[in-house]
């Protein structure tokens, strides 16, 4: 399975095999249960053929996510990182493409697998292994045939209308060039999870596991979709300034743990900037503060154990880009500045309550 998903969706527990193109290929720890599950298959059959095809096909997986990552560079959209999973690839792109420039990047990786099974095939009609006319190719009796209907399975599942298939993004993007993008992600997430409901009972009348699993997942990915492009929504246009608390407390460098343990028992703040006079030197984490506690006691310095690669802004960035920001690292707190003065904080909870506000608003004024 094979998607192209948004950058507001994280590789967790992942890592670098390679790079290609500035790209990085990640491989996802789960992905190993795949290949535990290839090794028993191939001593079960005591052949090597299984277990090839398996990988070759995830060859072509890799090279779909690839077309939609270097089509994506075409269009000035960057690809963050490649992951491979047991169920497929996972393509995260960086940057919002406009609709049009979706469409298409959507569209490459199915395009990469139709190539590559034309290009099979006609390797394999040129050598007479499988003629046209053969069965062969659709009962599965040679190897590079198997590859051939692999992908072209591959070409046309993902193109499923349904999130988070290309087919879905391919819809979404056909609507959104006439309409406005939160609308026509509403459309296709519930075209997406219409068709996952109906998976989801095929596989049950059937006792199919797997479709019941696939239709699973196609219906929570529809509805993930759907919530993160209305919270788009609601963040587009507005900046920074709109959302940072502008009431905070901030803590010396020199102050004592047992100090930065008891600011954060008195009030609700859980990140503090720490400061030297008016300069900001790092910021203090909850997470900071029981490390420090545990490690050296009370009586440590809050400057041991800051963070001083924080994140820093201006008050006009717009605020899907903060989002963006959160989602491609950790959840430590923005600081706003302007002209070198700290002017503000903006927090992933911030985000999220200035989210819901807007929601509510948006809620009143269609009623």
């Amino acid at each position: 399975m094979s998607v192209v998903q948004d950058s507001t969706s994280r590789s967790h527990g992942s890592f670098k095999i390679a790079t290609v193109a500035g790209i990085p290929i990640r491989v996802h720890f789960t992905f190993f249960l795949l290949l535990l599950w290839i090794g028993y298959i191939g001593q079960q059959t005591s052949s090597l053929a299984w277990p090839v095809f398996v990988l070759t096909i995830f060859v072509c997986v890799i090279l779909h996510e690839l077309g939609h990552a270097l089509t994506g560079l075409h269009f000035g959209v960057r690809t963050r990182d490649i992951t491979l999973y047991p169920i497929g690839g996972l393509a995260t792109l960086q940057d919002r493409p406009q609709p049009r420039q979706e469409l298409w990047i959507s569209l490459a990786g199915p395009a990469v697998n139709v190539v590559i099974a034309c290009l099979l095939f006609g390797a394999l009609a040129l050598t007479a292994s499988v003629p046209i006319t053969s069965h062969q190719l659709w009962a599965g009796q040679n190897f590079l045939a198997n590859v051939v209907v692999a992908n072209l399975i591959l070409a046309v599942f993902n193109l499923i209308p349904a999130f988070p298939m290309d087919g879905g993004r391919v819809l979404r993007a056909s609507l959104a060039i006439r309409m406005p993008e939160a609308r026509a992600t509403q459309i296709a997430g519930t075209i997406g999870q219409a068709l996952a409901v109906l998976l989801i009972a095929a596989g049950l009348l059937t006792a199919d596991v797997l479709l019941g699993f696939i239709g699973f997942f196609v219906f929570l990915g529809a509805g993930q979709e759907v919530r993160a492009s209305l919270a788009r929504s609601f963040l587009d246009g507005r900046i920074l300034k709109d959302a940072m608390a502008i009431r905070f407390r901030t803590i010396e460098h020199g102050a004592a743990m047992d100090t930065a343990a008891q600011m954060l028992l008195e009030g609700s703040q859980h990140d503090f900037p720490v400061t030297a006079g008016d300069e900001v030197l790092g910021v203090l984490t909850k997470y900071d503060i029981a490390r420090g506690l545990a490690t050296s006691g009370s009586t440590a310095y809050v400057s041991e154990f800051m963070n001083r690669n924080f994140k820093t802004a201006p008050p006009d960035m717009p605020l899907v880009s903060a989002m963006e920001l959160f989602a491609q690292s950790d959840n430590s707190p923005i600081m706003v500045m302007e002209e070198g003065n700290l002017v503000g904080v903006v927090t992933s909870e911030n985000l999220s309550e200035f989210i819901m506000l807007q929601a509510a608003r948006s809620q009143a004024q269609r009623n």
